[in-house]
């Protein structure tokens, strides 16, 4: 008898020869004895390995030349990166996920995981889904070796790089795969992780033809199944999950980047199964945040169609208002924090879109049709998110941060129309100086926000409310003030790095403007009827 079975000698580990053996137990593997040991090394005239080896330099004086690794990739063949992805990176990215991301992204099992970890040696679609999954886990988050309260930036700038080198990895793998074919769930969960790692690094254009491609996948799969196992049946609710997750991580890009959607929410939409987990709950009261803004609201968003009535955003806003509950006791604070702040992110959103629509009204019976409306906002993201760990915001990475610094830049040109006065309440009470500084502050601790949104923040502050500079920078405690910010601060083009955040000009352009609000609504501030709104 054999002393190795057929599984543990494709992977090569040590077998007991028993039937069946304790690694096929263990993976669930069929264990067979079938295979007929073939004869070691050279046979014929191949034998003599010298002579094999003088005949081929003869024949082609570059035979001994290194292979380029790098030439290989561009001419379509691939050989994976020895050394990448040892088990240590698979451990801890796994362990890391369903601790603190499943929650928000219950996209992936545990059990089903472990099989394609197990074939990713032979199987180049399970090894696409181990890569792309261990880069975004490490790009999101900054690594599951960094902590979130390390200062040293050292250890984040090694597993960002590492982030790289495996997203680079999956995207060489991934050419090997048949993008045309049927599209499975592992295709599909790929393009997701592949979209959240260029986000995560800034690329936002390459993040969106991936999302775009996970969107067109899904669209095009085959959605009947006769298969009626637990496997099955589990399999659709992953489905189901990756649907929505999609759907709210493509309106959400498209209104930051001002993009049409694919996926419409029709009567044979996928519903979300009701379950009494966390992790249910969590998916559903996002996804019900982000049902309202369908094709309709992208048409005004995008500035397609202008035909709106004020009511019509009204009951927007009351949709928003009435996705999330009040007391929420049944999520995480990594759930509560993403929710919180794209409820209130998603209200700013409706309120400048009022704006440009003219809309804004001193005699308006509703709250957010008025021009102070972002104040409150402001004072509902605070009071909401204050208590929250920093670690809970950070989990979802740079997306997050940029959703804070939309809420603080419509914040500051509302405060720039107010009298000062106004913006300093009583002694005992805070204001909305206060929550400015509170929204500085999250900028600043965040990671990549003292980077990225921090200088494009203080370049509106200084040019709308000079005098709250000092304020916040010693609020900060930037050692050099402003002036370790001067350069970037007046320059509109702030220098960005743009292999690390992908910035243009145009795009630069973009993100200050989103920060500001249109002229014709300044202009409008002027008026009587505004004003003596702002005294009311």
């Amino acid at each position: 008898m054999k002393k190795a079975c057929d599984a543990c000698r494709r992977r090569k580990i040590k077998c007991d020869g028993k039937h069946p053996c304790r690694h096929c137990k263990l993976a669930t593997l069929s264990c067979t004895y079938l295979d007929i040991p073939q004869r070691k090394g050279r046979q014929g005239e191949t034998a003599n390995v010298i002579s094999t080896l003088r005949a081929a330099q003869a024949n082609n004086a570059a035979y001994l030349v290194p292979v380029d690794r790098s030439v290989l990739r561009r001419t379509g063949e691939f050989t994976r990166e020895p050394g990448l992805l040892p088990s240590e990176t698979i451990i801890g990215c796994t362990e890391f996920f369903f601790t603190r991301l499943r929650s928000t992204l219950p996209i992936v099992n545990r059990e089903k995981f472990q099989r394609d970890v197990i074939l990713m040696n032979d199987s180049i679609e399970s090894y696409c889904l181990v890569v792309s999954f261990c880069a975004f886990v490490i790009i999101q988050t900054g690594g599951v070796k960094h902590t979130f309260s390390d200062t040293d930036g050292s250890q984040l700038e090694a597993d960002i790089s590492h982030g790289r080198a495996l997203l680079d990895e999956a995207l060489a793998a991934r050419r090997q795969l048949d993008i045309l074919a049927e599209p499975t769930f592992e295709t599909v969960t790929v393009s997701f992780f592949l979209y959240g790692c260029h986000v995560g690094l800034g690329l936002q254009r390459q993040g969106w033809f991936f999302l775009r491609e996970a969107t067109t996948l899904y669209s095009t799969r085959t959605f009947k199944s006769d298969d009626s196992s637990d496997e099955a049946i589990y399999l659709e609710l992953l489905w189901q999950n990756l649907y929505w997750l999609l759907l709210v991580s493509e309106r959400s890009h498209a209104i930051r980047r001002y993009r049409p959607i694919t996926l419409q929410i029709t009567s044979e939409t996928p519903e979300l199964s009701e379950s009494s987990s966390t992790v249910s709950n969590g998916l559903k009261y996002l996804a019900e945040l982000f049902r309202p803004f369908d094709e309709t609201f992208m048409a005004l968003w995008n500035k397609a169609d202008a035909l709106c009535l004020p009511p019509s955003l009204v009951g927007l806003e009351q949709k928003i208002l009435a996705a999330v509950p009040a007391s929420a006791v049944d999520l995480s604070d990594d759930q509560i924090a993403n929710l919180r702040v794209s409820q209130q992110w998603l209200r700013t959103m409706v309120w400048r879109l009022s704006t440009s629509l003219g809309f804004l009204s001193s005699s308006s019976a509703n709250d957010c049709m008025t021009f102070r409306y972002p104040l409150q906002i402001a004072k509902d993201l605070t009071l909401s998110t204050f208590k929250l760990p920093q670690q809970s915001m950070e989990i979802h990475g740079i997306g997050l941060t940029e959703k804070i610094y939309d809420v603080a830049c419509t914040l500051t040109d509302v405060l720039s129309c107010i009298p000062s006065i106004e913006s300093k309440p009583s002694s005992f009470e805070l204001g909305p100086e206060d929550y400015l500084n509170y929204f500085f502050s999250l900028i600043y601790r965040l990671r990549g926000g003292k980077s990225r949104f921090l200088p494009l923040l203080l370049r509106i502050v200084n040019q709308t409310l000079p005098s709250l500079i000092a304020p916040i920078t010693r609020h900060l405690q930037i050692p050099g003030g402003l002036s370790e910010y001067g350069v970037l601060a007046t320059d509109l083009k702030l220098g960005y790095d743009e292999t690390m955040f992908g910035f243009h000009d145009a795009e630069m352009n973009l993100w200050l403007e989103r920060g500001r609000i249109s002229t014709d609504v300044r202009d409008r501030v002027e008026q009587r009827d505004v004003r003596s709104d702002l005294h009311m």
